[in-house]
């Protein structure tokens, strides 16, 4: 997981980085500093990952050429036209 994944789950499910250092035991600090690209230990951004993955996201590695990202792995409901 890239730090721009962090901000992007963050923001899909809401969740301020409070509500992620909460969830975690983690500092708030700890997220901020991840987020602007500081080295984090593996053991850290595996547990960030697990917790986003165990809400619903799905992590899209940079594979494809298009850089990484995130989806939800059950999508939406439609939403009602009109």
């Amino acid at each position: 997981m890239r730090p721009i994944q962090c901000k992007l789950a963050r923001a899909a499910l809401g969740w301020g980085v409070r509500d992620v250092a909460s969830a975690t035991g983690m500092s708030p600090n700890t997220i901020v500093r991840f987020e602007r690209g500081e080295r984090m230990r593996d053991r850290t951004v595996a547990e960030l990952r697990t917790l986003f993955e165990s809400n619903g996201l799905e992590f899209i590695d940079e594979a494809d050429g298009k850089g990484p990202g995130l989806r939800f792995r059950q999508p939406f409901p439609a939403e009602p036209e009109g």
